[in-house]
């Protein structure tokens, strides 16, 4: 099930922890995971998908600009199936029904994984920054 920011900090905490061997740079080196846990549930839309009362897919977009930033997603390898699907087009969907028309994120170059997905979404490469892709749809 999808909710929108229905989980606690601790929840976010949890989330990032669990998704922190997940990316090709552990995000604890690259992030205070406790700090960017409350940002994100105060400052992003955070979309969420929860399984037996776990969070087990988050995905945070900061939607306070005319373009939409994806700050954050991780779907655990125990969640259903398509759930990185799913938490996407709950973002367009918010995305039309707040009259924002571009999405924005950075990936890092060697998650060739993540970049294959999102260009399956229509994002395309827009630049570089350091070790990261910046991508973008319209």
């Amino acid at each position: 099930m999808i909710t929108l920011g229905r989980g606690s900090v601790a929840d976010y905490v949890a989330n990032l922890e669990a998704c922190d061997g997940l990316f090709p740079t552990k995000l604890s080196e690259r992030v205070d995971l406790k700090a960017y846990a409350a940002k994100l549930h105060d400052r992003a839309t955070s979309f969420e998908l929860w399984e037996d009362g776990r969070l087990v897919g988050l995905l945070s977009a900061y939607m306070d600009a005319d373009v939409a930033f994806i700050s954050h997603v991780c779907v655990l390898p125990e969640a259903p199936r398509g759930s990185g699907h799913t938490l996407l087009n709950a973002l367009f969907d918010e995305m039309r029904r707040t009259a924002k028309h571009v999405v924005r994120l950075h990936v890092e170059a060697d998650n060739a994984r993540a970049i294959a997905f999102y260009e399956r979404h229509g994002f395309i490469e827009i630049g570089r920054l350091n070790r990261d892709v910046i991508m973008e749809r319209a």
